[in-house]
């Protein structure tokens, strides 16, 4: 059985066995899911009274011994409706306290020119920041990196910041290496992306970039994904020359 939902639910990997163990076992008691799951009977009651917590497990009495016995599997839904409330609730009150952070961040942000960020969360946090800074009909400028590419994840991750820039109304403008024309179209086509416009080039780089407003961002694709924020409209405007340069000659 894949485990993978309930670890995203946020089971720890003790909790599903016991779980899991204990939908199989039926009303038991602490030695028989200590038998069944492998799990430490010195550690079995705390998991217990954990998954009680979380309603998916009830605890009785019978003939002064402690019974357990597995609630309907439907109660994780019902867990999860109580996960989103508290997630909507906590959304609440960091809107309340919003305009404070963002007012700190600013005042620091004139220092903070150049970043590196790691991994496709620390992308997250770049591509997140330029659909908020991107109004409608501005321009996002991509020079397409030829490393990559190919990796699934990856290409779902663009498609995502595509969709995102597309339904704001931002265009964007891509310069890829011709070897990448039929891959490109297929992931980006114009008909699905209204905003994206392509031309491909000889040029081949082990990097990719983007440029906005007065933002540079280089991604570097490796074993780890890794990104170099720029804050500079002089360094921006210096690569949007660069970057008009090559699509005047580059072919579509």
């Amino acid at each position: 059985m894949d485990k993978t939902a309930l670890r995203e639910i946020g089971l720890t990997e003790s909790e599903i066995n016991v779980y899991l163990s204990l939908l199989e076992l039926g009303d038991s008691t602490r030695g028989d899911i200590v038998k069944s799951s492998q799990i430490a009977g010195s550690k079995v009651y705390d998991i217990l009274e954990r998954l009680h917590a979380k309603g998916l497990v009830s605890i009785y009495l019978k003939n002064k011994i402690k019974h357990f016995k597995p609630t309907n599997p439907k109660q994780i839904l019902y867990y999860l409706e109580d996960k989103k409330s508290q997630i909507v609730n906590i959304e609440k009150q960091v809107n309340l306290i919003m305009p404070d952070l963002l007012s700190k961040f600013g005042s620091s942000k004139e220092e903070q020119e150049v970043e590196l960020l790691t991994g496709l969360k620390g992308l997250e946090i770049i591509f997140r920041e330029q659909i908020d800074l991107l109004h409608k009909g501005e321009t996002c400028y991509v020079i397409g990196g030829t490393q990559g590419i190919e990796e699934e994840v990856v290409q779902y991750f663009f498609q995502k910041i595509h969709k995102l820039r597309d339904e704001k109304g931002v265009k964007t403008k891509m310069l890829y290496n011709l070897s990448q024309k039929d891959l490109v179209r297929r992931l980006y086509s114009s008909r699905e992306y209204v905003g994206v416009k392509t031309k491909y080039i000889s040029h081949t780089s082990p990097v990719a970039i983007n440029l906005y407003k007065d933002r540079t961002v280089i991604i570097i694709f490796g074993k780890k994904v890794n990104a170099i924020h720029i804050k500079s409209q002089d360094v921006a405007n210096s690569f949007i020359e660069y970057f008009n340069l090559l699509w005047i000659s580059a072919s579509e």
